[in-house]
């Protein structure tokens, strides 16, 4: 499916809550649709944001902008324009407001009526926007999202049964790589970052805007409080957020030091993560919040936290903060005294927190956004087969880790990996017993050779989706027997899918790469027209077909591809699935003659004759010559190819081997 989100938040150098949701669900959003769904991100003017910008960059999603003067006029009347251009099958509305007149499937995230509750907070044209269009988006999203149960409730207040529909849903979490307890070798750059704000050890971090919601006049009460108990070092507030330093001053009471407080301002990432870490107590004063996500930001980093008993902070903190009045600057002052003279309750504190932050995750917060889109779209979850890949081995120990790898880093899709070797000389055996946990099953023994190891596999695999990858291939990437095993659940009628191939050197470096389009059952009857590393067949279409024949041991690819094409249909997807590796020790280059022999037995078992050598030749050519038609549509579409063939059309592996000097 199509997906369109309102991006108009990454399109700012400095990001707002929104953006930040937004920035830290898109790349695992990107991971999930990777190879199902178009993301197609909207946006009034260009994206500037790192994280979405290295997501175009690498093809993971794609951007439409229309450049207009003010976000308010785009947001209405824009992005209506490109969501009728684009027809996606549903969009993403990331704050629960929808343009006028559209009229598709759609998710929102109501964050909040701040505007409603404490409309003094906000210009009067934001107020006026959400005036206007919360209520009316509120009851055309197909399915409208809240941050916590608290937001809810606000909602069902002001617009009545109509917002019942909303679902309170975990979209919120802190980033545990970026949001960390403070570790020694964390020392140098936090005492720079301390000598560049003028900071002491044991400084009180807040983080909000200058909005009179976010009620900073009563931390900056509370530490003034505190400077006039202390008798040594006064206690110094700092503050990361937007506004005007003189603005939070003018909140200071009369004997306050205006040295107490310290106005951040906007930082970087590095340091946002060292001004959490480096501080002694985290307060959040906030007298409303649709979530409160600096909340788990201050827990995951190791620091104690003070919060507002006021709207959802209750439900973001659980039972891992300390609670005050919003408006009790004196009990604030209590909670920090009573932090810094007792370390058992701050270690327990700590502790609380951490454990707290680790109940939420980027990841499952995508997880709930992708399944409401899904939902929301009308299509229908897909039941995706599980799929059985077995591996026939000799003697490749070298090339083995990086084919077991590839199949057990596979994502999104059951996989059963049996792996079948001809009792190898060469450390191989070692190799299976390091991944003996990864696979379903394994045996080194002798055998009579790679068909027989094949027929084996496969009758002992309990995929719907079956295919195998010699020793010395590998799969392309972790999505690929995910879009496998999507192709057949989309695809009830196909029997066979098939996808692109990298060919690589003996290294495993890309060469150039392999492309057909998806072939007719005449035509496989004439020739090998699908490689054999990226193709993937049903298992009661193999049991129908009479499964391997022992008699070939070489073209035994060529020979059961041939007879499943006669049972149903082969859906090509366009996307690289497997690497079929170039080296001398490869049985294509080793057995030259049995699969010249082979080939001819396959070519020649529905005729004989000068007419039918000619068929051959033709249908040969009609493959090479859809190879080419395959790449060329690839490359006028825009799609990334893993390897230098951007600049040039290379259809055959015979070319390629020449060209390169290469074997197999």
């Amino acid at each position: 499916m199509r997906i369109t989100i309102d991006a108009s938040s990454l399109s700012h150098p400095r990001r707002t809550g929104i953006g930040r949701c937004l920035e830290s669900i898109l790349p695992h959003l990107a991971a999930l649709a990777r190879g199902r769904d178009a993301i197609v991100l909207v946006s009034g003017s260009p994206i500037v944001n790192a994280t979405a910008r290295a997501l175009l960059d690498q093809g993971l999603v794609d951007a439409e902008t229309v450049c207009t003067p003010s976000l308010y006029v785009w947001q209405q009347a824009g992005m209506a324009g490109q969501l009728k251009k684009i027809d996606p099958a549903v969009h993403y509305a990331p704050d629960g407001l929808l343009p006028i007149g559209f009229v598709g499937r759609s998710v929102g995230v109501v964050n909040d009526i701040l505007w409603k509750r404490l409309p003094e907070t906000l210009p009067w044209h934001i107020r006026l926007v959400f005036a206007l269009r919360q209520k009316a988006s509120l009851g055309r999203l197909t399915i409208p999202l809240t941050l916590s149960e608290f937001t809810r409730r606000e909602l069902i207040r002001a617009y009545g049964p109509m917002a019942t529909r909303v679902r309170p849903t975990e979209l919120c979490a802190a980033d545990l790589s970026r949001f960390r307890p403070l570790v020694p070798e964390d020392a140098p750059a936090l005492e720079a970052f301390r000598s560049r704000h003028g900071l002491p050890e044991g400084y009180v971090l807040a983080v909000g805007n200058l909005m009179a919601h976010k009620n900073l006049g009563a931390a900056v009460r509370a530490v003034a409080r505190l400077g006039r108990r202390a008798s040594g070092p006064r206690l110094r507030l700092a503050v990361i957020g937007h506004g005007d330093p003189a603005a939070v001053a003018a909140l200071l009471p009369p004997d306050a030091d205006p040295a107490d407080f310290v106005c951040l301002g906007y930082l970087s990432d590095d340091d946002v993560g060292l001004a959490y870490r480096g501080a002694a107590a985290f307060v959040f004063p906030s007298r409303y919040e649709g979530f409160g996500l600096p909340l788990l930001e201050a827990m995951a980093s190791g620091v104690p936290v003070a919060y507002a008993d006021a709207a959802s902070l209750p439900e973001a903190a659980g039972l891992a903060g300390l609670p005050f009045p919003a408006d009790d600057d004196a009990a604030l002052a209590d909670i920090l005294t009573r932090l810094a003279a007792d370390e058992r309750l701050r270690a327990r504190q700590v502790a609380l927190g951490l454990d707290r932050a680790r109940d939420f995750s980027w990841e499952a917060c995508a997880g709930n956004v992708y399944a409401a889109l899904t939902e929301a779209s009308g299509t229908p979850p897909l039941r995706l087969p599980k799929v059985t890949i077995v591996t026939p081995s000799y003697n490749q120990a070298g090339y083995l880790p990086r084919t077991l790898a590839s199949v057990a880093g596979q994502k999104g899709v059951a996989v059963e990996h049996i792996v079948l070797d001809g009792g190898s000389t060469d450390g191989t055996t070692e190799v299976l017993r390091e991944w003996d946990d990864r696979l379903a099953f394994w045996r080194s023994a002798p055998d009579a050779g790679q068909t027989a190891a094949l027929a084996e596999g496969f009758a002992l695999a309990t995929g719907e989706v079956m295919g195998w990858l010699n020793s010395d291939d590998f799969l392309w990437d972790e999505t690929a027997l995910a879009a496998v095993a999507e192709a057949f659940a989309r695809h009830p009628e196909a029997v066979m899918v098939t996808g692109d191939t990298v060919l690589t050197d003996a290294d495993g470096q890309p060469v150039m790469i392999d492309m057909v389009l998806a072939p007719s059952a005449r035509q496989m009857r004439h020739t090998m027209a699908v490689p054999q590393q990226s193709t993937f067949f049903r298992r009661s279409a193999y049991l129908d077909a009479g499964g391997m024949d022992p008699s070939f041991a070489y073209c035994m690819d060529f020979d059961l591809f041939e007879r499943l094409s006669r049972h149903g249909a082969i859906v090509r997807i366009p996307k690289v699935l497997a690497a079929f590796r170039l080296h001398p020790a490869a049985k294509t280059a080793t057995w030259q003659a049995v699969f010249r022999t082979d080939v001819l037995a396959c070519q020649h078992r529905h005729g004989q004759g000068l007419f039918h050598e000619l068929a051959i030749k033709l249908v040969t050519l009609e493959v090479r010559l859809g190879s080419v038609l395959a790449q060329l549509g690839a490359l006028l579409k825009g799609r990334r190819l893993p390897t230098q063939i951007n600049a040039r059309i290379e259809p055959l592996r015979a070319y390629a081997r020449k060209k390169h000097g290469l074997a197999g």
